[in-house]
């Protein structure tokens, strides 16, 4: 234990003279109140790769909130810690903006300090209905096993109903067919288009059916009816290829942002890859020596491989040199500002609408999925057959890329200029000469099944 203690304290006075320039400054510092807690802060900003300046200045702000937060306290609530920034506030000397800034620091840092070390107390939202809202998202994570974004999901649709419910002041078990019917509506009239109220609406049916087997609810109302939503009914939204390419162009500069967005579209527009595919690709997913990419398929829990395209290979390797930063995180695309983490959704899907629009490029939707569909349709367009632009885009089912047979148009004329009596002729003779459907258990369909080679196992 002494030899543990003595590593510790050798660790933290290292870090401190990487801080700071003289011994005296260190010494100052290490004798100021709180100061194991506030190396326990600076280690977790060093895990999270801060540069030196930056940790430099947040020891200085750490200093002023161990003199201006109630620490002899147990616990510290965010209204304390607002009080505190308005007290230091007053014992500063800077313009408006500098004073507006540093109190937003100071309450950011004292918040996530209070919080590592256990002591911020939090006000508790109360959720209306959460145990058995807390009851059915458990049961959808252990025993139906859903992905975590099918359980975000329901926690948007789900949720949200309750608090309209909450807001009707009724409870469950007097919720009716007429309640979901008007809640509908009011999603309708908040401008929800006919997909995202079907969505609701089988997140909510999900829901009534466990609440009905826990008799919290009436039964029937896992009956629900959503908007028709017709089979290949739509087109493939993305941009022409043509755009795909102007927008590729647009960001393979040197600036360090377009260095990390040139390689990210570049994996999108290749390989058609999902948004979250390319954000959650780890550093142990290329394999440089064997020149390939394993991507992990979030919707099917499994890893595809694909060969690692040159062009592709050089933009990633030429970020993660010069670009990426040095942090702990195993993700290849980190945030471009402290604290580096990996992109969200919202911030990937927002940098590829921006730059789609300021380029002035038409397309039905804006973002990574867009390119996802120019990729298919691209490759339809080379002669690509549907299985294979299946495989290529990970989907289980060929039912899934049938969309883009819509847009196949050398296919589509071939099948206008079919003789259309030539096609009855041979639809008429197929339904005759086609395997019949019999009825279940009947001697006719046991017979049939018995003349059947059963390829040498009989």
């Amino acid at each position: 234990m002494v030899i543990l203690g003595r590593l510790l304290l050798l660790k933290e006075i290292t870090m401190l003279y990487q801080l700071f320039p003289d011994r005296a400054t260190v010494a100052r510092y290490r004798q100021s109140p709180f100061s194991d807690e506030r190396q326990l802060y600076l280690s977790r900003l060093i895990q999270e790769g801060r540069s030196l300046q930056t940790l430099r200045n947040i020891a200085w702000i750490l200093m002023y909130l161990a003199r201006h937060l109630p620490l002899h306290q147990a616990e510290i609530t965010p209204v304390e810690i607002e009080a505190a920034a308005a007290t230091w506030a007053m014992t500063t000397h800077r313009s408006a903006t500098c004073l507006h800034i540093g109190m937003r620091e100071f309450v950011f840092h004292a918040t996530n300090w209070m919080r590592l070390l256990g002591r911020l107390r939090e006000p508790v939202v109360e959720r209306p209905f959460a145990a058995e809202f807390d009851a059915f998202l458990e049961f959808a994570a252990n025993d139906r096993g859903l992905s975590p974004s099918t359980i975000r999901l329901y926690r948007v649709c789900v949720g949200e109903f309750l608090c309209w419910v909450e807001r009707q002041k009724k409870a469950l078990l007097e919720i009716t067919l007429e309640d979901l019917s008007s809640y509908f509506q009011v999603l309708a009239r908040r401008g929800l288009k006919r997909t995202s109220i079907a969505l609701h609406v089988a997140k909510l049916r999900n829901f009534f059916r466990f609440a009905e087997s826990r008799h919290w609810c009436r039964s029937g109302l896992s009956v629900l009816d959503a908007p028709r939503i017709y089979r290949l009914e739509s087109l493939p939204r993305g941009p022409a290829w043509g755009d795909v390419q102007k927008l590729l162009i647009s960001c393979a500069g040197d600036r360090p942002i377009e260095i990390r967005d040139h390689a990210m579209l570049l994996l999108v527009a290749v390989y058609g890859l999902r948004g979250g595919e390319v954000r959650h690709l780890r550093l142990e997913d290329i394999d440089w020596e064997r020149e390939i990419i394993h991507i992990r398929r979030a919707k099917q829990r499994k890893s595809q491989s694909y060969p690692l395209v040159q062009e592709v290979g050089a933009a990633i390797l030429h970020y993660l040199r010069r670009v990426r930063p040095r942090c702990q995180r195993r993700e290849v695309f980190m945030s471009a500002k402290q604290p580096y983490r990996a992109l969200s959704a919202g911030g990937f899907g927002v940098m590829v609408q921006k730059r789609m629009r300021r380029l002035g490029i038409a397309s039905v939707c804006y973002g990574p999925h867009a390119l996802r569909h120019s990729c298919a349709t691209h490759l339809l367009a080379e002669g690509v057959s549907l299985k294979e632009i299946a495989d290529h885009l990970g989907h289980v089912s060929l039912a899934a890329t049938q969309m883009y047979a819509k847009v196949d148009m050398l296919a589509l004329r071939e099948v206008g200029n079919l003789p259309i009596k030539v096609l009855l002729k041979y639809a008429e003779e197929s339904e005759r000469s086609a395997t019949p459907i019999l009825a279940r258990g009947s001697m006719e369909a046991l017979r049939t099944v018995a003349t059947l080679s059963l390829g040498g196992l009989a």
